[in-house]
């Protein structure tokens, strides 16, 4: 498209999907692929999406940006190791009080 310029995607958690998906769900029915998302994120959403909010904000205010954080809740790593294996993929490295931190957090929104 001549003159229109393509901004980079946002990412979006496993919630946000799902809540995406209900909504065209209920205006029609989901193409195959739609569908298989719609599955996926159905099966693998572990929080609400209130709370997939609320822990976003609290893991931003740790210094994790918002694509990570995004990343984190879609996972919600159950021990340091497994949190640091995603942490890897940001450009810089964490010190262990933020990790124990973010397992902190974590842990409030399990149960």
């Amino acid at each position: 498209m001549i003159g229109k310029s393509q901004s980079e995607p946002e990412p979006i958690s496993s919630v946000e999907a799902l809540e995406i998906l209900e909504d065209r769900k209920k205006e029609g029915e989901l193409a195959y692929e739609q569908q298989l998302a719609y599955e996926h994120a159905k099966k693998f959403a572990k929080l609400s999406k209130e709370k997939a909010e609320k822990l976003e904000k609290e893991l931003q205010e740790l210094g994790i940006g918002k694509k990570l954080a995004k990343k984190i809740i879609d996972i919600m790593p159950i021990n340091d190791l497994q949190l640091k294996q995603v942490l890897v993929f940001e450009k810089r490295s964490f010190d262990e009080q933020t990790i124990s931190k973010v397992m902190e957090t974590l842990n409030a929104y399990r149960k």
